[in-house]
Formats: structure tokens, sequence, C-alpha cells
């Protein structure tokens, strides 16, 4: 199993952040990728389904962000 660090877009200051969690999938992306794009077609894991949505805090302007758009939320392979 391969393990990813989850990273969103963050609609507050236009960048993209890591939550700071991980995730470890059998049939993950080899690159980053969005969940949309790796996953087309195909049910969300359930460990990646259960943090759609999580709050996080945009570390640029201090709101509390988050983000639900599947295009939006990225896997990032780690190591």
């Amino acid at each position: 199993m391969a393990q990813y660090s989850v990273h969103i877009f963050c609609d507050a200051c236009g960048n993209t952040h890591p939550m700071g969690v991980s995730v470890e999938l059998a049939d993950g992306p080899a690159a980053r990728a969005s969940l949309g794009d790796a996953y087309a077609g195909r049910d969300l894991p359930s460990q990646v389904m259960m943090m759609i949505g999580n709050w996080t805090r945009c570390p640029v302007t201090g709101q509390m962000i988050r983000q639900t758009n599947n295009d939006q939320v990225f896997l990032v392979p780690v190591g």
C-alpha cells in the first residue's frame, strides 16, 4: 500500500494546502492527482470519504476552510 498526503485547494487564498493527514491506499495514483481524476467512475475509498469536507485553517488568511469538490482535493504520494 502506498501512502498519500491529502491537500486541498483553498478558496480563501487561492493556494493548495496540505491538510496535515495522510492515508494508505492500495489503488491510489502514481503521481499527484485530484480525487476526481484518480477515482473517475469509481467509489472513493472510505478513509478518503471521511475527510471530504473536514475543516482546516488556511495558513495564509487564518480562515477556517473546507473543500467538498473532488476536483479540488488532491492525493500526493509520500516518499
